[in-house]
């Protein structure tokens, strides 16, 4: 993720600023493995953007993102827990509902 203080972003910027990024990925590869622009995050209020990729490494993700000459504060490893998605390794079965517990 590309932390970006930006004076002054708006929507506007960011999109193109996305649509740079997305650009920049096409073809970008990093020691084989695709880089790819994921989206952006905008809190307009405090003027700071997030930029998602994903990509092999940070120095994948700066490369990419300096190619889309997005203004970043630094390069940030981030980690997706989303409860809707689970992992078949080491994750866990949902809790039963009752109606499966009478049923045990």
């Amino acid at each position: 993720m590309a932390e970006c203080f930006w004076p002054g972003v708006t929507r506007l910027l960011l999109n193109d600023a996305g649509r740079r990024a997305g650009q920049a990925a096409q073809g970008f590869s990093s020691k084989g493995a695709s880089t790819r622009y994921v989206g952006s995050i905008l809190v307009p209020a405090d003027e700071i953007a997030l930029c998602l990729f994903e990509a092999p490494s940070i120095d994948a993700a700066t490369e990419l993102n300096e190619r889309a000459a997005i203004p970043f504060e630094r390069i940030l490893e981030i980690v997706r827990l989303d409860p809707a998605i689970r992992s078949s390794a080491g994750s866990q079965s949902p809790a039963p509902s009752p109606d499966e517990r009478t049923r045990r």
